[in-house]
């Protein structure tokens, strides 16, 4: 059964005005304005098999306002003291699976563990004035959002070494496409792949090919620089190739005057790309970029230029991405629809 939860104001008793452009054109709000929110359910358990699927819904109408305004809202979800607040434009706002636990991971409800988390529906008619409906208690279960690597990984002098058993080779994952694939900075020197950090089934470089693969084969000879490596098992085969997401922006001039873009490196638990005690001395924008060129990269999915939001959805060629000075661990994502997410986290 959906539970109604009514607003409350934020000066109780009292009458709202809305300002027009001239203070003697004000409008008086009914004190008696609310907003009455729904809920789809209070208990959720969520399930990763089922991302896509939607598991909540809420739902919002503006009562005994009495005059016509356009307030902004945003669908506020609180834990621990923290709130993520959600901008929609109109009821309801709907989240799937995956949407929902990404909005939970981010603040910091435990996974695995059902917890209380607080649901409420924010309606701003300006800077100075808004609605609150009651707090509503939530009780979800999130799940850690963590992939597995795959057995193989690569080893040799270009890589971590060749000893077996050290847990020191270079961790690759299972991509969308059935191959496997590692992102990372090899040394001059020779590499292989293997299997669960034992040498008993590895693949090397099949004598007298570019990129084929055989059983026990050659080692396959790199030089220094940051890499895509793809594993196809499917057909023996292999591919390197330069690959390097950076960050670019007024802290480093747009990438001019010689200056490098900041590294990220790749977290195959959460698919994502990291750069953490980024230093921003002066307030300016960001966005990120592949391999420091301009043909390939992604910005905030905002109608704002600069975005100012510090968390958010990402597009290819997307808007800038303003930041205030500071200290932060910055985050992003993406796949293959060239869709994903943000995070800019202050230290």
């Amino acid at each position: 059964m959906k539970n109604i939860f009514k607003s409350i104001l934020l000066c109780s008793g009292l009458t709202l005005f809305v300002a027009c452009e001239k203070d003697e054109d004000k409008v008086t709000m009914s004190a008696n304005a609310q907003v009455e929110s729904t809920l789809s359910t209070n208990t959720i358990v969520l399930d990763k098999t089922q991302s896509n699927t939607t598991v909540l819904t809420v739902s919002w109408e503006e009562k005994d306002f009495n005059v016509a305004v356009a307030p902004t809202y945003t669908v506020n979800l609180e834990y621990g003291g923290k709130v993520k607040p959600i901008s929609v434009k109109q009821s309801p706002l709907t989240f799937t699976t995956k949407e929902l636990n990404d909005y939970l991971l981010g603040l910091k409800v435990p996974a695995g563990t059902a917890t209380n988390v607080t649901v409420y529906v924010k309606a701003a008619l300006s800077d100075q004035r808004s609605i609150v409906s009651k707090k509503n208690t939530l009780n979800v279960t999130p799940f850690l959002d963590e992939i597995k690597p795959s057995e193989w990984g690569i080893a040799g002098s270009g890589a971590n070494g060749w000893e077996e058993d050290q847990d020191k080779d270079i961790k690759m994952w299972n991509a969308a496409d059935g191959t496997l694939v590692a992102y990372a900075t090899l040394t001059n020197g020779e590499i292989k792949f293997r299997k669960n950090n034992k040498w008993n089934e590895n693949l090397g470089k099949k004598a007298g090919t570019q990129k084929e693969l055989t059983s026990s084969g050659d080692n396959i000879t790199v030089t220094a620089g940051t890499y895509k490596i793809t594993l196809n098992l499917s057909n023996s085969t292999y591919n390197i190739e330069t690959y390097s997401w950076g960050i670019v922006g007024d802290l480093n001039n747009w990438g001019n005057s010689g200056l490098p873009d900041i590294k990220m490196t790749y977290e195959g638990g959460t698919n994502s790309w990291v750069a953490k005690n980024v230093v921003i001395a002066t307030e300016g924008s960001i966005k990120f970029r592949l391999n420091s060129d301009w043909g390939t990269n992604f910005g905030a999915d905002s109608t704002a230029d600069p975005a100012t939001d510090l968390e958010g959805n990402v597009t290819s060629g997307g808007k800038n991405i303003k930041v205030a000075a500071g200290t932060y661990n910055v985050s992003f994502s993406f796949d293959a629809t060239n869709k994903g997410t943000y995070k800019i986290e202050k230290k």
